[in-house]
């Protein structure tokens, strides 16, 4: 059984509670928020505890695990302590504010001998999941073409409006868009370039359309939160393989459709887990994504291997590109990588 901690009772420290609740072989044993009642939310029964630093937790509480779930800019600090501290980290996507960040995570978990695994859940969100698949076995055939888009309405809702303070948030292609661009590289690997156009305002980079480089094919992708407050959060994808297509729109029923010539259209089989009936708010509507995800890195803690859907290095690496995009949309240029 692995004992965790949680630090941060936001949005998505109410969705990691709701599945560690779940999770038969994780316990939840502690929250850390600096506003103990919101930390109080998270709370099910009375043998977790609340904490309002991570010094308290340590001091008080036996963990295995400690799972970041505060905003970007606080991720770099606590993992630190986490690791020093002897814990095993997850940590919320993005992984860091830059890449300088980045590496001394990856380097303060390595020399504490931790498991270290960052929160890329779409690489576990069923719709996605079936995509590597088919791609990686070649249902298709070879993928010819990719498009990805990720939008939603100017997030005004997070604590003390953090996510509108590009110094605190890098804006829109590092919390939002990451998640497209990280898929990309978990799909197709390392692209040779990238060609950025988008849209400035005075909280930063709110919209962006990127061009890939990778041979034979042609890899796009969409992201902005710069829509109307009516706009419904949308994630997308279109996929056209040499002898088919997937098409994926998270606002459809059934959300998946394949098309191949000669059949009918079909709607292929989602590794969902059955994980009940749960109230997410936000702008999700399915908890499958982040119960593969946590359940994945438990198991892996148990069987004490390191991760290997996500890695620190991948994580990194994801935002290296999303500065990549940023020199290309302030330039004006393609930026080979």
């Amino acid at each position: 059984m692995i004992k965790v901690a949680i630090i941060g009772a936001g949005f998505m420290g109410q969705m990691h509670a709701n599945v560690y609740n779940l999770l038969p072989n994780a316990k939840l044993v502690a929250v850390v928020d600096s506003d103990v009642n919101r930390a109080k939310v998270l709370v099910k029964n009375e043998d977790v505890k609340v904490y309002q630093s991570m010094e308290d937790l340590l001091a008080n509480t036996e963990v295995d695990l400690i799972d970041i779930c505060t905003p970007t800019y606080l991720h770099h600090d606590y993992v630190i302590k986490a690791a020093k501290a002897g814990k095993h980290i997850m940590c919320e996507k993005p992984m860091a504010l830059n890449v300088e960040e980045a590496d001394s995570m990856i380097a303060a978990a390595k020399e504490a001998k931790v498991k270290f695994m960052v929160g890329h859940c779409i690489r576990f969100w069923p719709e996605y999941q079936v995509l590597k698949a088919y791609a990686d076995e070649k249902k298709f055939g070879e993928v010819k073409n990719v498009w990805l888009s990720r939008l939603s309405q100017t997030p005004t809702w997070s604590w003390n409006n953090w996510l509108l303070d590009e110094k605190k948030s890098a804006g829109a292609l590092l919390d939002l868009h990451i998640h497209d661009t990280d898929y990309i590289l978990y799909l197709l690997g390392k692209p040779s370039f990238v060609f950025s156009r988008g849209v400035k305002s005075d909280i930063g980079w709110s919209h962006v359309f990127t061009q890939y480089g990778y041979n034979d094919m042609a890899v796009m992708t969409e992201g902005g939160w710069d829509l109307p407050a009516t706009f419904p959060f949308n994630m997308s994808y279109r996929v056209v393989f040499e002898e088919g297509t997937l098409d994926f729109d998270s606002n459809r029923t059934p959300t998946l459709l394949a098309y191949k010539d000669g059949e009918e259209p079909y709607a292929p089989e989602l590794p969902k887990p059955d994980v009940g009936n749960v109230d997410l708010g936000g702008n999700v509507s399915d908890l499958g994504g982040y119960y593969n995800e946590l359940s994945y890195y438990i198991d892996c803690l148990e069987k004490d291997k390191y991760p290997e859907i996500v890695t620190p290095e991948t994580a990194r690496d994801s935002v290296a590109l999303i500065f990549a995009e940023m020199r290309s949309l302030e330039s004006g240029k393609v930026v080979f990588i």
